[in-house]
């Protein structure tokens, strides 16, 4: 799964959001990022693809990790748990792959 780019919509907690990934181009894994519909900002996504199952890390300014993403590839749906780095926030997430 995500072996081309790729734009998932759905939800963060409560919030709309929307991820653009795609495989890195010399290495394996992804990049991308994503925004919360509403708000401006953008954050930065690297991480990888083990089989059905993603982990990605999430950064503001490219340096810093501010979170993370854990899930897992089912039926076209990923779904899990995002995470704040020390794990005292943790939100659901469920999205869809949809067209780029």
């Amino acid at each position: 799964m995500l072996s081309k780019p790729a734009v998932l919509r759905g939800t963060l907690g409560d919030a709309q959001v929307q991820l653009s990934v795609k495989p890195k181009a010399d290495e394996d894994g992804l990049e991308g990022k994503y925004f919360v519909f509403g708000q401006s900002a953008q954050i930065l996504l690297a991480g990888e693809v083990d089989q059905n199952d993603l982990m990605m890390e999430e950064s503001h300014n490219g340096k810093d990790v501010s979170g993370q993403w854990e899930g897992s590839f089912k039926n076209g749906l990923l779904s899990g748990t995002w995470s704040t780095l020390d794990g005292s926030v943790t939100k659901p997430f469920s999205l869809k792959v949809g067209a780029p």
